[in-house]
């Protein structure tokens, strides 16, 4: 039965009828409010009422204190007083109205007046509850009488329709919610009312369909059985056979107009507590159908119903035997089409990673395979650094595999993948890609032996007469030059400024990095000037880089930059006005400094890194409006994986110079270790007398002094460390 009346018109009909039966033509109206709620409800309608208002702040004598002349409303937040001398003539000459919120919310009900007095019984019994102050307007659940004015007020306040009888005394027992079935799946026990109440609750959840709660009188086993109820029903939404169910888990089918979809699914998407509710709809100890899930027949015909255990659980266990058989595109499609759900349903909650992982298991398995099933003798510069189909998408999935870390730790123990996760990890980023670094070495030392990898090949000391159109058009240019920017990372950078800044056309190409990609040759190569004039050679037994035959020192690579009108801006630096300028030059050195000093977790690090370098790249273009600019590297880096003994080498006795990486001198011999370059490798810039000893095998380094650290290195031939992707940025 609906509500005929709002709580305002109510008011007005009382403060009405007290005026019209009063003595006096312009009496004065007493209005007792036990709770003190109906203060601007009853404002409103004196004012309506051409009454004036006045009301009672701390005590009713204070009423008295000036004495109406016109018809007034007095208004006192207290029940009814004792001292009814105060207000004797009151009560012969005017009207005395007693109306709390409960009393004035059943006059609401007109049609059904008995029914509606369980509304006026439901505030006074949270009356007698409440220990706050009557004058306590605070919202939240310190007092039980408040809460029940609240959900009067709200809810016949007259926008958005009238309640019905029903719907009211729902609300009000379930602290404002008015539907039973998702507030005792969202709530469970929390909040529900005992005796009578509890038994309103389980005729109501009976009434929507959970037949399974019939004649229970027990909270906990009504929260029991209506979640298992709402489970069966998603399961039964998604396609399982409703007969495997007992009858009184049988959902009934829907009778309604338009689409229906499972109250589970619909409660989980309107909460804000969907993190809290993983744990109770995934929790191994709430495997609600697990009888029916554990022997059926394909349980990814279920993976978009998120709510059992027993589900989760046999899906994992299935995906793992579809992984040990290599089904990796499978095994990459499955994780994805799970983890979408689990996201879509709880968001970022470990069961939900643990799944965004197991794609970049599967990803990173499949591309090691195809790497291993190819015996690609292909050039190596081209396999690696093909933007679109390249290697270095293998180096991009450890590295994402590695960052995620170990979700499975925020599994329950029962989980199954927290006993298998971890070797599928460790055994693809430890052994497996270990293998493949170790076959991509041999490979460019094979094609450096025959002369043919770096032939046609942009190199990056080429790059200002290759680009010099551009560079000096007039037009204003930034160049970006972030420090071992490896290839993957420089593509994760890419996308980044897309996403970031859709207006902007952004490209990538594959360089040749100046070996051995050292800090020190690759920047210098990244300098001013003709391709011709730079060169690498032996002074008195130290390998130094050259322009125009003088050494490249940091300063004299800032002095270069400068007479060629560029703006030199170094990380950290505070230098506003040299980004005034129409052509920048800014070095970002953190990502090497990282790998070089944070020798534990700097996978991770690299991650924070790149973020950084996005937001500073995209707000400079912001501001700049720049025409074009460019990101550059000197060199990239090989991370190794984190369990790895490495082999120290002794350098060869006429070495000269010695790094971890590389050895140089004139008189090196062939059989030194690793491969030799000298001006016979197509490199175009070492001189007749350099000859440089680099290693190409990745567990191998020169003895030196130095770090100690074994996973995070450069200077050698690994085309992680050399083959580098320049992005180009433009406006479209």
């Amino acid at each position: 039965m609906p509500a005929t009346k709002t709580l305002p018109q109510c008011a007005h009909d009382a403060i009405e009828s007290a005026i019209d039966e009063a003595a006096d033509d312009d009496p004065v109206i007493l209005w007792w409010d036990d709770g003190g709620y109906l203060r601007d409800i009853v404002e409103h309608a004196s004012t309506q009422l051409c009454c004036e208002f006045r009301a009672a702040e701390q005590t009713p004598l204070e009423l008295r204190a000036d004495a109406p002349r016109d018809r007034t409303v007095w208004y006192v937040p207290q029940p009814s007083s004792d001292d009814v001398d105060w207000f004797k003539d009151v009560e012969h000459t005017g009207g005395v109205v007693e109306q709390h919120i409960g009393k004035l919310a059943a006059r609401c009900f007109e049609n059904d007046r008995l029914q509606a007095a369980t509304i006026r019984t439901a505030y006074e019994d949270a009356a007698e509850q409440s220990s706050a102050s009557p004058h306590s307007h605070a919202r939240g659940d310190a007092d039980a009488r408040e809460k029940v004015a609240q959900t009067l007020y709200e809810e016949l306040d007259g926008e958005g329709g009238l309640p019905s009888l029903q719907g009211l005394q729902t609300k009000i027992v379930l602290d404002g919610h008015d539907d039973p079935v998702q507030f005792v799946l969202e709530h469970g026990t929390r909040n529900l009312p005992d005796g009578d109440d509890l038994l309103k609750i389980r005729d109501l959840l009976v009434d929507d369909g959970v037949t399974a709660v019939e004649g229970e009188s027990d909270a906990r086993t009504i929260v029991e059985r209506t979640r298992r109820w709402a489970v069966a029903e998603w399961l039964v939404d998604e396609g399982l056979d409703k007969a495997l169910l007992p009858q009184e888990y049988q959902p009934e089918p829907s009778t309604g107009f338009g689409v229906s979809r499972p109250e589970l699914r619909s409660m989980l998407s309107k909460t804000e507590r969907k993190g809290e509710l993983a744990n109770v709809y995934l929790d191994p100890d709430q495997r609600f159908w697990h009888d029916v899930l554990r022997s059926y027949d394909d349980p990814w015909e279920l993976v978009d119903c998120p709510v059992d255990a027993s589900l989760e659980h046999r899906l994992w266990d299935e995906w793992t035997q579809s992984f040990n058989a290599g089904e990796y595109e499978m095994c990459a499609s499955q994780a994805t089409q799970r983890h979408d759900r689990l996201a879509s349903t709880y968001g970022d909650v470990p069961w939900t990673v643990v799944w965004e992982q197991a794609v970049d298991v599967a990803t990173l398995a499949a591309e090691l395979e195809t790497w291993e099933e190819s015996g690609d003798t292909s050039d190596v510069v081209d396999l690696y650094g093909d933007v679109e189909d390249g290697t270095w998408q293998i180096d991009n999935a450890v590295f994402n595999l590695i960052v995620s870390g170990e979700p499975e730790a925020g599994l329950p123990e029962e989980h199954p993948a927290t006993a298998t996760l971890d070797d599928l990890r460790s055994s693809l980023t430890e052994s497996r890609y270990l293998e493949y670094l170790t076959d991509l070495g041999d490979l460019v030392v094979d094609q450096i032996d025959a002369g043919s990898p770096f032939v046609g090949e942009k190199h990056a000391h080429q790059f200002f007469a290759e680009e010099q159109e551009h560079l000096q058009s007039g037009q204003s240019v930034a160049l970006f030059i972030v420090d071992a920017l490896r290839f993957d990372l420089a593509h994760e950078l890419a996308d980044s400024i897309r996403r970031e800044l859709p207006r902007l056309e952004v490209d990538e190409s594959r360089w040749v990095g100046t070996l051995p990609s050292d800090t020190e040759f690759g920047k210098a190569a990244l300098t001013p000037g003709s391709k011709f004039s730079f060169n690498i050679e032996l002074q008195d037994g130290e390998l130094v880089p050259e322009r125009s035959d003088r050494k490249i020192t940091n300063h004299r690579r800032q002095t270069l930059l400068e007479n060629d009108g560029w703006s030199y801006i170094m990380q950290d630096a505070e230098d506003e006005v040299g980004w005034s300028n129409t052509r920048v030059a800014y070095y970002w050195n953190d990502i090497d400094e990282t790998g070089e000093k944070e020798l534990t977790d700097f996978d991770e690090l690299f991650s924070d890194r790149i973020e950084a370098i996005s937001r500073i790249i995209c707000e400079k273009l912001r501001k700049g409006e720049w025409d074009r600019a460019y990101i550059l590297s000197d060199h990239g880096f090989v991370s190794l994986p984190k369990h790895v003994d490495m082999d120290d080498l002794h350098p060869p006795d006429d070495a000269q110079q010695v790094t971890r990486r590389w050895v140089a001198g004139a008189d090196l011999d062939d059989d030194a270790p690793g491969v030799l370059l000298d001006e016979d490798t197509h490199l175009g810039y070492l001189d007749d007398d350099a000859r440089v000893s680099i290693l190409a095998d990745p567990i191998q380094r020169f003895r030196n002094q130095g770090l100690s650290d074994a996973r995070f290195f450069h200077g050698g031939v690994l085309p992680q460390e050399f083959v580098l992707n320049f992005v180009t940025i433009t406006q479209e």
